[in-house]
């Protein structure tokens, strides 16, 4: 038996999957020869390894180095005297021990770390296999909840990884992306969100928020048609109404451009006549022929939805479409995969993912969120970073926000009803803003912010 093997046996043996052989040689590596933690500080975590023990005493090492102070045994054997896992494989001499199978030369700490991360992924994929599992024996669990359970598991991985490059590969990369054959999200429908937003580019997340009543989701709907008519892909995720409902919005829209064939929404939603039917029928047909899939839900994680744009960009890539555009409407009804969080962690790790997401599946990712109610408790209803409902994470993650303001809806409420001169004045400011949607785009993370003022036809849902 060598001396690394000699280590492992005073350990309990793991109950799965798991190389604590490979933790103790980079613990025992990285009090060696401090300098190494630095490689491998970015990428590991304490709950990556098998061994608690093993997670705590990488943990007090990182701090450690962190605050220039030593990292060999004699340093740390104070802060370990009573924990009683490292008294169960030997006291502070076990600390002595990690260091003695090291030899100069052969410490690979960054393959080490990738293998303990890789190990750590499996168990996690494991976990939540498991309790898909076990759920399918309860007869009480809904389907929907059993296929998230293991959806999530089968995504789960380590979000801890960096790419790292020289300032040359850095210069190589964004010289070939300026020159490759898209810029982005192009949509043409709504000129003048256009213009003041730019082109939505892979990998960036752009919020729409407003209060109910703002027209989130007629933007949404016009402007994936536009994305999609242009060629791109278009995922639209709809959490909030029916495929039907949703279906009849893009309907509408896609009419409203030839004034001789108009349909009100109202009109596709009851009892069309003959004219209308024949309408609704030609632009189902040219809906049909556009990269556009819808996916109806109830309820979602981010898991689940990682699972869905994995899914649909394979589906897509075969009939030669490149999945340029998700659409999610809205952030406030996707569920975390970790249950138990209170609304503002669950909205934060939401938002953390959703831009994960973007970034691991090269897509621009567009998400509807839902203003806090401060918003009308004001007398200036136009909104602000900090009325971003539930987290202050939706603001660091997003590339950019864009909020939705219709004064209309606004000044509708206020009608004044005994007193003809206020009641004059009303009618003219609202007069005014009749049809007006106002886009403040109060972040861009790459570009300046800025307003601009579209049209809301409100009984075609459609917006230009």
């Amino acid at each position: 038996m060598n001396a690394q093997t000699a280590i492992v046996t005073e350990l309990p043996a793991p109950a799965d999957i798991s190389n604590v052989e490979a933790e103790a040689i980079l613990l025992g590596g990285i009090m060696v020869y401090p300098n190494k933690i630095d490689r491998v500080a970015d990428i590991l975590r304490a709950e990556d390894f098998r061994s608690p023990l093993h997670g705590r005493l990488f943990d007090t090492l990182v701090h450690q180095a962190s605050l220039g102070r030593g990292v060999s045994p004699v340093a740390i054997k104070g802060m370990f005297e009573d924990d009683p896992e490292l008294a169960e494989v030997g006291g502070v001499s076990y600390l002595a021990r990690l260091t003695s199978v090291i030899e100069i030369g052969l410490l690979d700490e960054r393959e080490l770390a990738k293998q303990i991360i890789d190990l750590a992924d499996r168990r996690r994929m494991r976990a939540g296999l498991l309790e898909a599992v076990a759920k399918c024996s309860d007869l009480t669990a809904p389907l929907p909840e059993i296929a998230s359970c293991a959806d999530a598991a089968v995504s789960a991985r380590a979000e801890t990884g960096l790419v790292e490059a020289d300032a040359g590969d850095c210069v190589a990369s964004f010289m070939a992306e300026m020159d490759a054959e898209t810029n982005g999200v192009v949509c043409n429908v709504i000129p003048e969100m256009d213009d003041l937003l730019g082109n939505p580019r892979p990998k960036s997340l752009t919020i729409l928020a407003g209060r109910p009543g703002m027209g989130k989701t007629a933007v949404a709907c016009s402007y994936a048609r536009g994305a999609a008519d242009n060629g791109h892909g278009v995922l639209f995720v709809t959490l909030e109404m029916s495929k039907e409902q949703l279906t009849g919005r893009l309907i509408a829209d896609a009419l409203f451009d030839d004034e001789r064939h108009r349909v009100p929404y109202a009109a596709i939603q009851n009892r069309p006549n003959d004219f209308q039917r024949r309408m609704i029928g030609r632009a189902g047909e040219y809906l049909s022929g556009l990269p556009l899939t819808v996916v109806d839900t109830g309820s979602l994680t981010v898991g689940r939805l990682d699972m869905l744009v994995r899914r649909h960009k394979r589906r897509m890539a075969a009939r030669g479409v490149s999945l340029d555009l998700v659409v999610v409407d809205y952030l406030q009804l996707l569920h975390p995969d970790t249950k138990g969080r209170s609304a503002y962690e669950a909205i934060s790790e939401i938002s953390k993912r959703l831009k994960g997401i973007a970034k691991d599946h090269d897509i621009a990712m567009l998400a509807l969120a839902q203003l806090s109610r401060t918003v009308e408790q004001r007398q200036d209803k136009r909104p602000l970073l900090s009325d971003l409902r539930d987290s202050g994470q939706i603001e660091q993650d997003a590339d950019a926000v864009m909020f939705l303001l219709r004064e209309e809806y606004y000044l509708q409420q206020t009608e004044p009803q005994d007193d003809p001169e206020k009641h004059e004045t009303w009618e003219r400011q609202l007069e005014r803003c009749r049809g007006v949607i106002e886009f403040i785009l109060a972040k861009r993370r790459n570009g300046t912010t800025g307003t601009a003022k579209g049209r809301f036809y409100a009984p075609y849902q459609a917006v230009r």
